[in-house]
C-alpha cells in the first residue's frame, strides 16, 4: 500500500523533496498542491526572464511531475478548505514548502506614493505572476533608484537598462517588454547602507552589469577611497574583484546612453513628493553630520528581504518563517525551503531540506491507509473548487511555448481566467 504525501507550494523544495522520495520506487504517491496554476514558484516567477539557463532545472522537475506517481492541483489554496488539518488527515504526511514572498517593508515616510515597489511585486510582474498583471509600475522617469545589495536589486536594475536584443532569447512578459523598452528611464542607482565588500552580488551577477551593451556600470565618486588599500591589493573574491574595477565615472567617449550607478554607504529616510513620487531623501552613513543628500527619481523599488505568509494552524516566528524542529513541525507535518529556513541560497540549496525531509519521512512515515489524493478531490468537488490538474497543465505548458515567436522561449499565461478558458476550449 503506497504511502500518501500531500507537498504544498511547488519551487523547489516541493521537487527535491519529492525527487528523493520517489527514488523509493513506487512506495510513495504525492500529490504537489500549489495555489498559482502553475508549478514551479520561484523558478517561474522569481528567477530573471533573461537567465534561461537558471531555468533550465524546469526540466529535470518536469521529469518528477510527470512521474505516474505524482499528480498536481494547481490553483488549490491551502489556508481555509483544504485547511492544513484537512490534509494532515487525508494524507500520511504533510510537507509545507510555501516560500516567503512578501517583502520586507521599508520604514520610511513615503512607500504610499506612486513610483514605489517592492522587488517582490516588480518582479512577478514582468514574470507573468497572476496576482501582479495589473501592477503597472510608473516607468515614465529618467531616474529609478533600487535600495539592496543581493542579486534581486540587480535583476531589477539589469533590467530597466537591458535592449531588446538582449532580451529576445527571454520569457519576459510582453507587456512588461513594452512598458520597459517605451520607459525614459536612462540612470539607476543601486543603493547600499554598507559598502562594497559587504555587498550580497554573486560573480555572474555583477559581471553581467559590465557587459551590458548599452549601459556603463560606475561606482559613485569616491567609493574606492572608503576601501582599505590593503584590501584592494589582496586577492578579493572574484565578484568584489569585478566590481571594484567598475570605474568612478563615465569614460568620455563611451557611446552608451545608459548608466547604473552603484551607490554605498547610503540609507533612504523619506519619500517626497505629492501622490506620486518625486524625489528621495537620503543620509550618508559614512560623514560624522549624517549628512543628507536628496536624488530625483519617479522609481524606487527595494529589494531589502522577503517575509512569509500566514498559514492558519501553523506557527511562525515574526518574519513569517515556520518554526520547527530539523524541518519536522509536528507529527506526520513537515517544511522545507525559504520558508523552513529563510530567504537565502541558490537554487540548489533547497536540495539538503528535500532530502533530510525524505529520509524523515523514510524512517518515521507509515501508511495509515488514508484516503489521500481520492480524498482531495471529493473534498474538493464537496466545495465545488475547480482545480488544474498535472494534465491541464500540461496541456498550458504546450501552448505557451508554441505561442513563442522567434527566439522567444515562451509567451507566458498570466491569469487563471485566461487558463480555464483556454483548457475548455481544448477539452
Amino acid at each position: 500500500m503506497k504511502i500518501k504525501i500531500a507537498i504544498i507550494g511547488s519551487g523547489p523544495s516541493a521537487f527535491y523533496t519529492a525527487q528523493y522520495l520517489l527514488k523509493e520506487e513506487g512506495k510513495y504517491e504525492i500529490d504537489i498542491i500549489e495555489k498559482l496554476f502553475s508549478p514551479f514558484g520561484l523558478v517561474r516567477y522569481g528567477v530573471s526572464p533573461d537567465h534561461q539557463n537558471t531555468k533550465n532545472v524546469i526540466r529535470v522537475f518536469n521529469r518528477t511531475l510527470n512521474n505516474e506517481n505524482v499528480e498536481f492541483f494547481g490553483d488549490v489554496e491551502v489556508n481555509n478548505s483544504p485547511s492544513i488539518d484537512d490534509l494532515v488527515n487525508l494524507y500520511d504526511a504533510t510537507v509545507v514548502t510555501t516560500g516567503m514572498a512578501i517583502d520586507r517593508p521599508i520604514n520610511i515616510n513615503g512607500t504610499d506614493k506612486i513610483g514605489f515597489y517592492g522587488a517582490t511585486e516588480f518582479v512577478n510582474w514582468y514574470n507573468g505572476h497572476p496576482e501582479y498583471e495589473n501592477l503597472n509600475p510608473d516607468l515614465n522617469t529618467d531616474t529609478a533608484i533600487i535600495i539592496g545589495n543581493g542579486n534581486v536589486a540587480i535583476d531589477c536594475a539589469r533590467l530597466l537598462v537591458r535592449t531588446k536584443k538582449e532580451m529576445e532569447n527571454s520569457d519576459i512578459t510582453q507587456y512588461a517588454s513594452k512598458a520597459l523598452f517605451n520607459s525614459p528611464i536612462k540612470k539607476v542607482y543601486i543603493i547600499g547602507r554598507r559598502g562594497p565588500l559587504d555587498s550580497k552580488f554573486t560573480t555572474v551577477e555583477i559581471r553581467e552589469m559590465g557587459e551590458l551593451l548599452d549601459c556603463d556600470s560606475i561606482l559613485s565618486k569616491g567609493t574606492l577611497k572608503t576601501i582599505d588599500s590593503n584590501l584592494l591589493n589582496e586577492e578579493l573574491p572574484k565578484q568584489y574583484k569585478i566590481l571594484t574595477n567598475f570605474p568612478e565615472k563615465k569614460h568620455k567617449d563611451s557611446k552608451k546612453v545608459k548608466t547604473v550607478e552603484f551607490l554605498f554607504y547610503s540609507s533612504p529616510i523619506e519619500l517626497l513628493g505629492d501622490d506620486k513620487l518625486k524625489s528621495v531623501k537620503f543620509r550618508n552613513n559614512l560623514s560624522e553630520d549624517n549628512k543628507i543628500f536628496t536624488i530625483k527619481s519617479g522609481l524606487i523599488i527595494t529589494a531589502i528581504g522577503y517575509l512569509g505568509d500566514k498559514i492558519k494552524g501553523i506557527k511562525t516566528d515574526k518574519s513569517g518563517m515556520i518554526i520547527h524542529n530539523n524541518n519536522k513541525i509536528k507529527d506526520r507535518l513537515f517544511t522545507a525551503g525559504w520558508v523552513a529556513r529563510g530567504p537565502s541560497g541558490v537554487i540548489g540549496t533547497n536540495k539538503h531540506d528535500g532530502a533530510n525531509v525524505a529520509k524523515q519521512i523514510f524512517n518515521s512515515i507509515k501508511s495509515k491507509n488514508s484516503p489521500g489524493r481520492v480524498g482531495l478531490k471529493n473534498l474538493l468537488n464537496n466545495i465545488n473548487k475547480r482545480y488544474i490538474s498535472k494534465e491541464d497543465w500540461m496541456l498550458i505548458n504546450e501552448e505557451e511555448i508554441n505561442r513563442g515567436k522567434g527566439t522567444l522561449p515562451r509567451i507566458k499565461f498570466t491569469s487563471h481566467y485566461e487558463v480555464y478558458k483556454f483548457i475548455d476550449n481544448h477539452k
